[in-house]
């Protein structure tokens, strides 16, 4: 396929020839073939970004076989103290932080990276949606084997992937290969989980992983806040390229700090299997019902995010500095709504779940009469309800993983796994289905598909919690708290 037909008639069947086009374009740059118009630096940003996508390809699949032929490595032992060092809490900040912003920096430049990369709105979309399911069946595959192989070479391994992907991301010329580099990036965030993982085996006190695990989600909603604007002053001053190229350096840096400063903390003892440690996860359907819900309220999340540019952008030609102030404005008001609705329902973390879940599930029956009378000219008959979706998902967010993390404190690492896998699948398959609600039935089809999604995860915790167990009282209904540092360094 020559370097015209690549750049100007892409289908997502060109998706079969990924591994030719590398010699092809290889072929037209060293005998000077390009065609009129085409820059010299387009072809080699081209050339540069196949081969690294083609080499992560061989080389996930060289390990997965040597892994088969010749089994696991050996952990190394662990060498941890008691308490999380602040050094490992930052980083551990900075990788959840950095999860979410290779997604929600280029999210207000999605109109213009369909013209650059000659795609459409549902495969920009679907970017955002198959980074969640591939970092869900990432998590599958990287949690559990951190447990038998250790943390430190899974999570070097997801930071080096993180910063080779996002490399390609900013090189990629055609939605083909950004799709792809896109997949494989999702699967480096499987470091997500690794981080919660790590934080279990730092923190043995309940209270104290509390207190770090909170503090780590506000540290996620200020990431959240400023993605929209980094993102939006990169598109405006110079191009959506240059957001991933700040994502290679940090991932780049995080490597580094990995490599030289972080310990093994996986514990020592011999595990039990797979099937059993899956079965301790999903036995009780009581703890089912709370990560489906939680995977439903994501879902309003990411159907928020992966269409409001398009939105904005092209149904009411705002331009892309209105449409980051909404994001902006939209993460700022479920930060408020966190905050507030955590005073007012002080208490038991089981009632603060419980009471913000009503709370959501009544403010569905507002947007549903604005989905009902909307007439698609009014910007704020879309604005208000969904702001109001959004920022009331932040508490049941917080406080249905709290309440299913509680009981499986021995298999913590597989737990982690088993709601990020829910929260990934169930988000990429419903915001999938918010576009189509869009491109079907406008944006009153949007609001009224988000509204249906949080009545159902409305009804599905309390299908749970209808009939829960009494439970004793538990430190996880402590207030939000920073984590204390001791002279050392330490969490105390």
């Amino acid at each position: 396929m020559s370097l015209q037909n690549f750049m100007g008639g892409g289908k997502a069947s060109d998706l079969a020839f990924l591994f030719s086009d590398v010699a092809t374009d290889v072929e037209s740059l060293n005998g000077m073939q390009l065609s009129s118009g085409t820059p010299l630096g387009v072809v080699v940003g081209s050339v540069i970004s196949k081969i690294v996508i083609s080499t992560a390809l061989a080389t996930l699949g060289i390990t997965c076989t040597l892994l088969l032929i010749l089994g696991l490595p050996e952990k190394q032992k662990r060498h941890i103290q008691s308490g999380l060092p602040k050094g490992v809490y930052s980083f551990s900040v900075g990788v959840v932080g950095f999860v979410y912003l290779s997604t929600e920096t280029y999210v207000p430049s999605l109109p213009q990276m369909e013209l650059d990369l000659q795609g459409s709105q549902t495969l920009l979309s679907g970017t955002v949606q198959i980074n969640l399911l591939m970092k869900a069946l990432g998590c599958f595959i990287i949690a559990p084997l951190s447990d038998r192989i250790g943390r430190r070479p899974a999570m070097l391994t997801c930071l080096a992937l993180a910063t080779l992907t996002s490399f390609s991301c900013m090189l990629a010329t055609h939605i083909s290969w950004f799709f792809l580099a896109r997949i494989l990036q999702g699967l480096s965030e499987a470091c997500e989980c690794l981080v919660f993982a790590i934080i279990r085996d730092f923190c043995d006190d309940t209270e104290e992983r509390y207190q770090v695990l909170s503090s780590i989600w506000i540290a996620t909603i200020f990431a959240n806040m400023s993605a929209p604007l980094i993102g939006g002053v990169i598109a405006i001053f110079s191009s959506w390229r240059f957001g991933f190229l700040l994502l290679v350096v940090s991932w780049g840096g995080l490597f580094l700090f990995a490599y030289l400063k972080l310990p093994e903390s996986a514990p020592d003892e011999a595990r039990s299997s797979l099937l059993q440690d899956l079965a301790t996860c999903t036995g009780d359907w009581h703890q089912d019902c709370l990560i489906i819900a939680e995977g439903l309220f994501y879902s309003c999340y990411f159907s928020f995010l992966a269409n409001v540019s398009f939105v904005m952008e092209v149904n009411y030609n705002q331009g892309l500095p209105v449409t980051c102030a909404v994001i902006a404005s939209t993460m700022v008001s479920l930060w408020v709504a966190c905050k507030t609705l955590n005073r007012l329902l002080d208490g038991p973390v089981i009632h603060i779940a419980q009471g913000s879940v009503l709370v959501a599930m009544l403010a569905v029956l507002a947007d549903c009469l604005a989905g009902l009378a909307y007439d698609g000219t009014c910007i704020w008959a879309y604005l208000v309800p969904s702001a109001i979706q959004v920022s009331l998902m932040g508490v049941p967010i917080m406080s249905l993983p709290t309440l299913y993390m509680d009981p499986l404190e021995k298999v913590a690492g597989l737990a982690a796994c088993m709601e990020v896998v829910a929260c990934g699948f169930l988000s990429s398959i419903f915001s999938a289905l918010s576009t189509q609600a869009l491109l079907r039935g406008g944006q009153a089809g949007l609001v009224l598909f988000e509204a249906m999604v949080t009545l159902t995860a409305g009804v599905v915790f309390w299908l749970g919690q209808g009939v829960w167990r009494p439970m004793e009282p538990s430190p996880l209904s402590l207030p939000l708290l920073a984590p204390e540092w001791n002279g050392n360094g330490v969490v105390r």
